[in-house]
């Protein structure tokens, strides 16, 4: 049983794009003090020790997504965990809680035309 957040197969490729990101925007840095009249090798040496790490962890990640996906070959079934959220989305949309405020504003016609601006802009 795979648990949310923790091992399941999204969060595994989350993870993954997630260090590929990282590891891109280290050797960009590494390329940009390279390319300098004068480059720092302390920087080029912090950068490239950042990139390895990513690259370790990278390696990492796409091995257990490998194991994931050999698991769920072999067993021909993937469960994972109902994650429960404390979030849950309003009754009301912003719009309608708006347009419920706004009783003062004169006319129907005008109540219609706000609330049609309102749902444009949100």
């Amino acid at each position: 049983m795979m648990i949310p957040n923790l091992n399941n197969l999204a969060d595994v490729i989350d993870r993954l794009i997630v260090e590929v990101n990282k590891l891109a925007y280290f050797e960009n840095k590494k390329r940009e003090e390279h390319a300098k009249a004068v480059p720092d090798r302390y920087q080029i040496a912090y950068w490239d020790n950042l990139s390895r790490d990513c690259c370790e962890y990278r390696s990492m990640l796409k091995n257990e997504i490998n194991r994931i996906l050999s698991d769920v070959v072999v067993t021909r079934k993937y469960e994972t965990l109902k994650e429960l959220r404390t979030f849950r989305t309003p009754e009301k949309s912003v719009v309608d809680i708006l347009a419920d405020r706004c009783y003062w504003a004169g006319s129907d016609e005008f109540k219609k035309d706000l609330v049609k601006a309102l749902e444009e802009e949100l």
